[in-house]
């Protein structure tokens, strides 16, 4: 259970940090132009930390239930034929 687990927080981790930085990367540039938006880096970072956090733990969790169902819908192979 626990490589399931370490597997899926790696992969939740990952995809968080693609698409977070993407979108703090994207929000970086949106707001290049407009006179309203903060002037520091601080509120991308937050976004993306918690958003890379929120995809770790989502990962992780649908990694134990993928290992969970497949336990309770394994079949063993009949040997006896």
């Amino acid at each position: 259970m626990r490589k399931a687990l370490a597997i899926g927080a790696t992969v939740g981790a990952a995809l968080g940090t693609v698409i977070f930085a993407g979108y703090a990367a994207a929000g970086w540039w949106v707001c290049t132009t407009l006179p309203a938006c903060p002037g520091h880096w601080l509120p991308y970072l937050v976004t993306f930390a918690i958003g890379v956090t929120i995809f770790t733990a989502i990962g992780a969790g649908i990694a134990i239930a993928l290992r969970g169902l497949y336990r309770m819908t394994r079949v063993e192979a009949d040997e006896s034929d």
